[in-house]
């Protein structure tokens, strides 16, 4: 998706050759390229193949087939490609004969793959794994088609760029550049102004100079990835002035295209480092007749050069990078911080979207840990599965894929294809559970006649799952139910977990039959996204469950006439004004909660909570814009009350957890749970329908005001990995000026929020990317949760970010279409809050982070199946500072293993420091016989990673990045991670005996 802003620059177009005369040649890369949305107006499909048009006129198809039809006839020729999930689709529809012409333009490097995931991922709102994820999909693909992995990033439209990105998905997996167009307006000023559009970023602090990467900027720094201006050839969308060299025809201008283009070069030349400048030419869907683009491209590159005064060449962003690096002389600007927010003009902040559409981002976030319990248990299982089963894997895995592109997790798509997002994710969930279900069976000792052994309860968090509401139903037959909990994390862990029931009472049993302590709880009310009655329990039951590091522990669900009626939790509100765990203490005040103490070290702050919304921006207040899908602009800097009075207020209490339910109003309640022997408090938020009836778009946050002392500064994760700080009005590469206090200071928030002082440091996570600040007035800290607005913000979508069930189609004669109607959205989430020292507070939210992600999975055995084995773990426990992020079949030998540091440098005293892992003691049953370390994306060497590292000469020092790698040969097994270090290996194992392991037969 492009935007293209109007930059001043373009005042000294055409006097730029007359501005400075360099000493050597500009040489000019032209980059011929697409950017293709997987999905955005139109969904991935209807892009492929063409179709609904009437929406936007794009036909990737067609735009493969032609280009490369037009690579063929000029061997100079190149092209840059990015988007895996349409090449590979492409590519399996061609004939063998087409698939071998096809890979000698990339032998021959006319065919150029960068960035090469299966989309353009956002870099605000995924999770980093997920990240990693879509990038290894994309680059394994190309590697077992092409050999090839591509070593430059191209992240051009995603809208603001994260640290993550920098460090783990460019220097991490292989990428000696990164390019992209969109910064914030101030910062391209700046940047044009000092020649600094090309840079080295070195985001990282934990990870350092290592992780380092050459950037810069596309669109001939213009905020986009375009063409410079008039050169854009393309059939469909441009319109500008083709090199016309027939001399015997009026409109000859050879000469007059020639001086275009070597002002453009001249202009951009004046304000780059070197002599080497790139023209990125094309943009959204270009290409489309791809012979149009060459001839005009074959003209002007030949009677450019013929001019003589600059060199123009074909070219990818491989060449130009290294044409780069070769300039040894140059020393470049050095950023560390990362480019969020983006705003392409004054009260233009692009900080809604970091909220946009949270039902998809829960759903995406939800499904990410998913996916990985799929492949672990694939693995773990020890099965050579059926080739559908691997393929039901895959469809989810392609799915997980496509839904982190930048218009998809971003939340800034059209209705209908937000809709196709969620299907697709959905039907490969379906598609991947029965090989795991299958692979569990293995493991749990369930008969093979039994099968499928396991179902999985999707709809959980709206109190819905047939299988143990049965249990309990004094109507129904089925009084047992045999379930599993699969850990996914490296540890052991105790936890809390609820599971829906019936009318009657039941039992919770470990798998000898030995009872475990339960309560009875009320549910959350039992709603679809669009508010209907979706049918699920008023009760639940909730126990405490102790599972083993990476496996799972069998339990037993019983049911009424087994046992005599269990007595549910205590309620109660008069005379109470606290709950509190061994742990915390949340006091209510007028119903609200206004003071948290942490018992531990004693701390107490003023911690007063409110439900507030901003009104949504139509236009005013000295700028025309809206409040929309992309841009986040209140027309108040003050929100108001979503509900005024006192809240209601239940207390219960009990044994295993006491909470509080809470409702402000006809559409926003929550819960606060205090498990125990938590040192988090729970909240689990149900906000919407949003009431736009009165005219009034309107953006809900949950604020928390505190007497920390911040001075304007909060802390927010990149993408769940770097803490970043930000303070209040301030950008560090530029000095900004405000034009929003309120959207001017949001953040993405992937994973946590914090404010801290010398005294006390309150974290809040996140179980979905939101938008959130602490920045704004000292004190508060506050998470946007949900958005229902009535303009559209003018960024290309074309529609209100109002979602609703149903759209009208967007093709049709009668009315216009897209039309929005029906109940709105629904919304649930859970914020966790973390109360300690500053010193002690990684200690306690960077663990609550992984559960938070990567809760407990329950599986339930289906058609009376009994499990036979009681627990089972596939490795011996991890440090705790240590995760297994990733373990998956990489082909018929080996398996993929990603082990990550999960504290940042300086964090903690203790759990910051380096860590040790031995692989070959690692597996329970197995033995480790061959070990290859790879870059993040696993189709590469290690050593082939840090080879491609280029030493870049940064202004005012002399540093060189040093490599942590483990040598090739290196016979110790013992590895070991640096604060916030991932290394990814392929591994190789044997079973070492017939016992209890079921791994890796």
């Amino acid at each position: 998706m492009m935007v293209v802003r109007k930059i001043s620059s373009l005042l000294f177009l055409a006097l730029a050759c007359f501005l400075t005369t360099p000493e050597t040649k500009v040489i000019v890369h032209v980059v011929p390229h697409t950017h293709d949305d997987v999905g955005w107006l139109k969904t991935v499909d209807e892009y492929y193949t063409g179709q609904n048009n009437s929406i936007q006129h794009a036909y990737v198809k067609m735009i493969l087939d032609t280009v490369i039809e037009s690579l063929q006839h000029n061997s100079e020729r190149t092209f840059t490609y990015v988007e895996q999930a349409f090449f590979q689709r492409w590519w399996r529809q061609q004939s063998p004969a087409l698939q071998r012409v096809t890979k000698r333009l990339v032998e021959s490097g006319q065919l150029s793959f960068t960035n090469g995931g299966w989309c353009m991922h956002d870099e605000a709102a995924p999770f980093y794994l997920d990240m990693i994820d879509q990038t290894t999909l994309g680059h394994r693909f190309l590697m077992n088609e092409f050999g090839v992995a591509p070593s430059t990033g191209w992240q051009l439209d995603p809208f603001g760029h994260s640290a993550t990105q920098a460090a783990l998905l460019s220097a991490e997996v292989g990428f000696a550049g990164l390019f992209f167009g969109r910064i914030d307006y101030q910062d391209l000023d700046e940047r044009v102004k000092n020649s600094a559009a090309e840079f080295v970023w070195r985001a990282s602090p934990s990870l350092g100079p290592d992780a380092q990467v050459f950037a810069g900027l596309t669109g001939s720094y213009g905020g986009n990835y375009g063409p410079p201006t008039g050169f854009n050839w393309d059939a469909v969308d441009g319109n500008d002035e083709p090199v016309q060299d027939d001399r015997n025809l009026k409109d000859y201008n050879v000469k007059s295209r020639v001086d275009d283009f070597v002002n453009a070069a001249m202009w951009q030349a004046n304000h780059t480092r070197g002599d080497h400048i790139m023209f990125t030419m094309g943009s959204d869907f270009q290409y489309e007749n791809a012979r149009e683009w060459y001839e005009n491209l074959d003209r002007i590159i030949r009677y450019v050069n013929e001019d003589g005064r600059v060199e123009a060449m074909y070219s990818t962003p491989e060449k130009y990078l290294h044409a780069k690096a070769n300039e040894k002389s140059i020393t470049w600007p050095l950023k560390t911080d990362d480019f969020f927010p983006y705003a392409d003009g004054a009260h233009q902040f692009w900080t809604g979207y970091f909220t946009s559409r949270p039902a998809l981002k829960r759903y995406v976030r939800d499904s990410s840990a998913f996916l990985q319990i799929m492949k672990h248990i694939r693995v773990v299982g020890g099965a050579v599965l059926p080739a559908m089963d691997d393929a039901g894997l895959e469809k989810l895995a392609e799915a997980m894929g496509v839904a982190q592109h930048h218009d998809a997790v971003a939340g800034t798509a059209k209705q209908h294809v937000t809709f196709d997002y969620a299907a697709r994710i959905a039907a490969g969930r379906s598609s991947a559970l029965p090989g795991a279900a299958d692979a569990l069976a293995k493991l749990s000792g369930v008969e093979a006649s039994k099968l499928p052994a396991f179902s999985y309860c999707v709809l959980r968090n709206v109190s819905v799952c047939g299988q143990t509401q049965r249990v309990a139903d004094l109507g129904s037959d089925a009084k047992e139910l045999d379930f599993l909990l699969w850990n996914g994390l490296a540890q052991a862990r105790t936890e809390v977990v609820e599971l829906p029931t019936g009318a009657g009472s039941v039992r919770v049993l470990t798998a000898d039959g030995q009872e475990i302590p339960s309560q009875i709880v009320p549910t959350l009310p039992s709603v679809t996204n669009y508010g209907q009655d979706a049918g699920g329990s008023h009760q639940a039951v909730v126990f405490s469950a102790d599972v083993p590091a990476f496996g799972f522990r069998a339990f037993r669900l019983v049911g009424a006439g087994l046992s005599s009626p269990q007595p549910a939790a205590k309620h109660s509100q008069l005379g109470i004004d606290t709950l509190e765990n061994e742990f915390i203490a949340l006091k209510f005040c007028n119903g609200s909660l206004c003071r948290m103490t942490d018992k531990t070290s004693g701390i107490s702050i003023r911690a007063e909570q409110s439900w507030l919304w901003y009104q949504g921006s139509t236009g005013g207040e000295g700028s025309s814009q809206q409040s929309g899908a992309y841009i986040f602009r209140p027309n108040h800097t003050k929100a108001s009350p979503v509900f005024v009075g006192r809240p209601s207020l239940r207390f219960v209490l009990g044994d295993i957890a006491n909470e509080v339910h809470q409702t402000f109003g006809p559409w926003v309640s929550q819960r606060i749970r205090l498990r125990k022997g938590a040192k988090h408090a729970e909240v689990t938020y149900t906000v919407g329908p949003i009431p736009v009836g009165d005219g009034f778009g309107k953006e809900v946050v949950s604020r928390i005001t505190t007497d920390i002392q911040n001075h304007g500064e909060c802390l927010t994760d990149s993408n769940g990995r770097e803490m970043i700080v930000r303070k209040r009005d301030f950008r560090q590469t530029w000095k900004l000026n405000q034009t929003e206090p309120v959207a001017g200071n949001y953040y993405p928030v992937t994973s946590a929020l914090a404010i801290r002082d010398a005294h006390a440091q309150l974290t809040v996570l996140t179980d979905a990317t939101q938008g959130g600040t602490g920045c704004v007035r000292d004190g508060e800290l506050e998470l946007m949760v949900h958005r229902a607005l009535l303009k559209d913000d003018g960024r290309g979508v074309g529609e209100p970010l109002n979602e609703t069930e149903f759209v009208t189609p967007y093709v049709t004669s009668s009315s216009p279409g897209g039309q929005h109607f029906g109940p709105g959205l629904v919304v649930r989430g859970q914020h966790l809050l973390t109360l300690s020292l500053p010193a002690n507070a990684a200690e306690v939210w960077r663990p609550a982070a992984d559960r938070l992600y990567m809760p407990l999975a329950p599986f339930f055995s289906e058609t009376g199946a009994k499990i036979m084995r009681s627990s089972f773990s596939a490795v011996q426990p991890l440090p705790a500072n240590v995760q297994i992020i990733s373990l998956e079949q990489w082909d018929a030998d080996k398996v993929l293993l990603r082990l990550a540091h999960q504290f940042g440098l300086g964090e903690d005293a203790t759990l910051s420091k380096p860590a040790a892992v031995d692989l070959g003691s690692l597996f329970l049953g197995s033995r480790v016989v061959e070990v290859d370390e790879r870059g993040l994306a696993a189709t590469i060497s290690r050593a082939e990673v840090t080879n491609r590292r280029i030493a870049w000469h940064v202004d005012g020092e002399s540093a060189k990045p040093s490599s942590h790698a483990l040598h090739a040969g290196d016979k110790n097994l013992t590895i070991t991670l640096g604060p916030l270090q991932i290394r990814t290996f392929l591994l190789k194992l044997s079973r070492v005996s017939d016992s209890d392991s079921a791994m890796f037969v």
